[in-house]
């Protein structure tokens, strides 16, 4: 039993100087995403909430996110960024006293709630020169909830759906052993962040010692390039995503030599 904080602090206990993780032109190794994600959490703590809220496309600000909630001890929900402002705002509506973390495409879609607002970029800028709490939170509760997704509600109104510390820690270690990845190891991702797939891959990639490389809008060309660029070795993707990647291949002289695995 134990909270996802302890899986950032194995990591970078483990091996410090490791790239964790690249988007755009952000690298982190372990040890700096821990760092941020302390800064993160007390600026989590700062704002009195009772939630974490982000509503974007991802990228570094999953990790931070994900990690920083947990050591704020609060529970953290990524929003569909693709629905109209009304339902984000009816979805946010049903958290308590959230703090509300945007990319700042969508930070207009957002200003009328009256919940606590903060950009993406003011957010990191924030969490590095936070000075981390004297009194650190202690670990969650392993039974605390740490993420909270809602399901797509086409049909219905979205249900939420609770997941705990103890739920993600177990799925993880039970999946994934710890540093099992080969040095070069890394996975290219380019899944939302609002779904289970993007915060499973934070955690067991993490866990396991692999490099994470974020695309967070799948463009088929800038795949293809960021495969060869960071030697990428595993790949999720969809059919219509290998559609497009195929095109692209076929168009040009591409060669993807660090590839083994790709697929959903």
């Amino acid at each position: 039993m134990m909270s996802i904080s302890l899986l950032l602090e194995m990591a970078a206990s483990g091996n410090p100087d490791r790239t964790a993780m690249v988007s755009g032109d952000t690298r982190l190794t372990t040890q700096q995403l821990s760092d941020l994600a302390d800064g993160g959490a007390s600026v989590i703590a700062q704002s009195n909430a009772k939630h974490v809220v982000y509503v974007g496309t991802g990228g570094e600000m999953l990790p931070l996110l994900i990690f920083a909630s947990a050591r704020a001890g609060l529970a953290f929900t990524p929003i569909n960024y693709r629905l109209a402002a009304e339902s984000m705002q009816a979805l946010i509506g049903r958290l308590a006293e959230p703090l509300v973390i945007a990319d700042g495409r969508y930070l207009d879609m957002l200003g009328s709630t009256g919940n606590q607002l903060i950009g993406s970029d003011e957010f990191v800028a924030a969490a590095r020169g936070a000075v981390p709490s004297e009194n650190p939170a202690e670990f969650p509760d392993p039974d605390a909830v740490a993420i909270v997704l809602f399901t797509s509600g086409t049909t219905s109104q979205p249900k939420a759906v609770e997941l705990s510390h103890n739920n993600l820690t177990s799925y993880v270690t039970g999946t994934v052993e710890f540093e099992s990845a080969e040095p070069t190891d890394a996975a290219l991702i380019c899944v939302p962040p609002y779904h289970i797939a993007g915060v499973s891959a934070v955690l067991s990639n993490l866990y396991a010692g692999r490099k994470m490389v974020y695309l967070p809008v799948f463009d088929a060309q800038e795949w293809v390039r960021l495969i060869n660029a960071e030697h990428v070795t595993t790949a999720t993707v969809v059919p219509t995503m290998l559609d497009r990647i195929v095109s692209v291949l076929e168009g040009g002289d591409h060669d993807l030599p660090s590839l083994r695995t790709a697929g959903p």
